[in-house]
């Protein structure tokens, strides 16, 4: 299975994350820009559209007022016709509020005659002579025949001040019916400049362009004339004014200026896009939806990548953990001491942990011949029956094992069957030592009864023996007078000088064994029963083993020329019962002598002190015949014996072994054929310590 490095998956995640960031971040800059600029040109040209719609309606107001003068200079035209006239132009044109006609100037000027919408920003009686703010206005069209304007600032009823334009025309001829002294003069016009501004513009609307119109001074100083605010935009809550609006200006992010002839003054119209400015060619918020939409389809996309690493993490975890559970699996499967296999009704291996195995028959030789029988008849059973089934079978003289049928089922019925091979050597080794044991413990209970009818004839040997040990000088005495007396002769077969020399040790050698009979019989109860603590006490080994070798001198003899006991002056008591301990080594060192094939093979018995010094460690050696493993294994079993066309009956070790076990010790075998065996005893010194193991 391909897996990708969290590395590396993490770098292609990040790297996707960048690269969606960065192309959305450009397709909104683009866009942006894109729209940005095309917003700029298309307000250029709503700005000049507007400032163009706004000079045309200053033109118009000021052609209105010429128009009048024109038939105002007309000579057909009556004096009494201004009014009816200056009524006609009140309906028609927009944002005009006051027609003004001032014939003369001088001491002996001629009244104004005025006509007004609904209200003049003049007073009734205004003399119009000594206005200083419009007399140099007066003068200049006159003096200069041209139309001149200017802006005055009027309160309306309401308090709030307006910027009232005024346009001045000069009359140059004086009209019919009118004298001498009244045929000069001019005629004023007063129009609402916020009127003429939202009437030039209101066709044009709603756009998003704001205006700012401005007057240049001779010194080129501007001076603040009007203001319109888009009708898309809030009005604020302080307005554009004379005191403003150069801070106002100021803040604007784009302002396109145009210079516009008003008359014989030039204006300055500052065009100003609002913030909800609407184009018809664009959709001024589509490069935030695009950034937008690309972050969000990068997010998603991170996300699902991010999902995804994490499900293939997952699998992957889950995937090495299957495969290491497999493998496991395999090798303990593999490595499994017994045979496991699962076949067909026909005997053929589906599967098996030993690859040589093809076909049930391959488990056997031709010398298993009846068990291959037994196996295939079993197969039959349990794929008949449905039942499980076993059997056991010695597959060498040394070996047993057990078979287990087991039936796999697949939707109930049995699809192949599971064949189990185990050793169970040792489990029938175990039960034959127990069958053993309870002979054993039977042989306990005899020995145990025996013991009464043993000792008694033992006791009278011990008695008699003792009484003729007592009179042997006696009759030693009479003997060597009769030889005396009457000469040379034989006590049974034996000349008497050499039977007066014998008969002292036989009877001490019958005293000795009488006493060893004793000891065994003791043991064979205490094997019967378990010995009392206060049997157990402070033991001499170092004279133990060497009372032992003394009465083993004969058998010693018998058996070997090297014969070698190393044992230290000072070698530490042991815990235990001395005649236990004399049997214990008695076997062993008798064995040792019994298992040599000439006279030249040694035989050692060492002793010393444990390097804790909380044991005593003796060992047996010689080179003997030596043990097999499988002899090893059976040495300390009851009955178990090599020696049985000499007559051994497989006691002695066992008994070594128990005597071992009740002593608190240890015993171990090393043992080659043909290169001998040594025997290893530990036992615990006197006072018992703890073993710090």
């Amino acid at each position: 299975m391909y897996s990708i490095g969290p590395a590396t998956m993490h770098r292609t995640i990040l790297g996707i994350a960048v690269l969606g960031v960065i192309l959305s971040l450009l397709a909104f800059t683009a866009l942006h820009t894109q729209l940005a600029n095309h917003s700029r040109l298309e307000f250029h040209w709503l700005a000049k559209d507007r400032v163009g719609a706004l000079q045309r309606e200053l033109n118009e107001a000021i052609h209105v007022v010429d128009i009048l003068g024109d038939l105002l200079r007309a000579r057909d035209a009556s004096l009494m016709e201004f009014t009816q006239l200056a009524h006609t132009f009140f309906s028609k044109v927009h944002g005009i509020r006051e027609l003004i006609w001032i014939p003369q100037f001088g001491v002996h000027a001629a009244q104004p005659l005025r006509a007004h919408r609904t209200h003049s920003i003049f007073p009734k009686e205004h003399d119009f002579q000594t206005d200083t703010s419009l007399m140099p206005l007066f003068q200049h069209a006159q003096n200069r025949e041209e139309i001149t304007v200017t802006t005055l600032f009027h309160p309306k009823p309401s308090g709030e001040m307006i910027e009232e334009f005024v346009v001045v025309v000069p009359l140059r001829h004086p009209p019919d019916g009118l004298s001498e002294h009244q045929t000069r003069g001019v005629l004023l016009g007063v129009f609402d400049l916020e009127e003429l501004v939202q009437q030039a513009i209101r066709l044009l609307e709603p756009r998003g362009v704001q205006i700012l119109i401005l007057e240049p001074d001779e010194q080129g100083q501007e001076r603040f004339l009007d203001s319109y605010y888009s009708r898309l935009e809030a009005k604020p809550e302080q307005l554009v004014n004379a005191s403003n609006w150069k801070d106002w200006l100021a803040r604007q992010p784009y302002v396109m200026r145009e210079t516009v002839p008003v008359a014989n003054k030039r204006w300055i119209i500052n065009a100003i896009p609002s913030k909800h400015l609407l184009s018809g060619e664009e959709f001024p918020h589509t490069p935030w939806l695009i950034g937008a939409g690309g972050l969000i389809i990068t997010t998603i996309l991170v996300m699902f990548l991010l999902h995804m690493e994490h499900n293939l993490n997952e699998k992957n975890r889950l995937y090495a953990e299957l495969k290491q559970s497999a493998i496991k699996l395999r090798i303990v499967f593999n490595q499994y001491p017994d045979t496991i296999l699962t076949v067909d009704r026909h005997g053929k291996v589906l599967l098996a942990n030993r690859p040589e195995v093809r076909v049930l028959g391959d488990l056997f030789g031709d010398e298993h011949a009846e068990v291959r029988d037994w196996y295939f008849q079993a197969l039959h059973k349990v794929y008949t029956s449905g039942e499980m089934d076993h059997f056991q079978y010695p597959f060498s003289d040394t070996q047993w094992r057990e078979v287990r049928f087991v039936p796999i089922r697949t939707e109930g019925d049995i699809a192949e069957v599971m064949i189990l091979t185990s050793d169970i050597t040792e489990e029938h080794t175990q039960q034959e030592q127990a069958v053993r044991y309870a002979r054993l413990a039977s042989l306990g209970v005899l020995a145990a009864g025996m013991a009464h009818e043993i000792n008694n004839p033992n006791n009278t040997i011990q008695f008699n023996i003792v009484a003729l040990t007592r009179g042997w000088p006696d009759m030693a005495a009479v003997l060597r007078q009769y030889r005396l007396e009457h000469g040379e002769f034989s006590l049974g077969g034996v000349p008497v000088d050499h039977a007066l020399e014998m008969l002292p040790g036989l009877m001490e050698s019958i005293l000795s064994n009488s006493r060893r009979i004793t000891g065994i019989v003791n043991n064979l109860k205490h094997m019967a029963k378990p010995d009392p603590d206060t049997r157990f006490s402070r033991v001499d080994l170092h004279k133990t083993i060497r009372n032992i070798v003394s009465i083993m001198q004969h058998p010693i003899k018998k058996h070997t020329d090297h014969f070698e006991v190393n044992l230290p002056p000072e070698l530490p008591d042991v815990h235990g019962n001395p005649l236990q301990l004399e049997q214990l080594f008695l076997n062993l060192v008798l064995n040792s002598l019994e298992s040599l094939q000439d006279r030249k093979s040694p035989v050692t018995l060492d002793g010393a002190p444990s390097e804790d010094g909380q044991w005593v460690v003796v060992q047996v050696m010689d080179q003997g015949v030596g043990m097999t493993e499988q002899e090893i294994a059976n040495m300390f079993t009851p009955f178990f014996t090599t020696k049985g066309e000499q007559g051994g009956l497989g006691m002695g070790l066992s008994i070594v072994w128990d005597i071992v076990r009740r002593h608190g010790g240890t015993i171990q075998t090393a043992s080659q054929p043909g290169h001998g065996t040594t025997i290893t005893v530990t036992l615990p010194v006197f006072p018992l310590r703890s073993n710090p193991a």
